[in-house]
């Protein structure tokens, strides 16, 4: 895990790698071009919560398994913070 750069979630909260985050939408831009099973995949994340694996130096926040690498991110303003 790491953190390239320091960005707060809709709520002004800091986003950190190892931070737990309820995803609060799969936008279009993340989907679109993708295949149907796989859209469906993304689609079921929405509003669950899911831990940071890092902060990408673009401010992309990623998701996925400590075994499996990263899977998909979004915009800092696409997630919530949770204690």
């Amino acid at each position: 895990m790491r953190t390239s750069q320091a960005c707060t979630d809709r709520r002004g909260q800091t986003i950190s790698a190892g931070a737990n985050a309820r995803i609060l939408v799969i936008p279009d831009w993340l989907t679109h071009d993708v295949a149907t099973d796989d859209v469906a995949r993304l689609k079921a994340a929405e509003g669950t919560v899911m831990r940071i694996l890092e902060i990408d130096t673009h401010g992309y926040v990623w998701f996925g398994t400590d075994n499996l690498g990263r899977w998909f991110c979004l915009r800092p303003e696409e997630v919530e913070v949770v204690a």
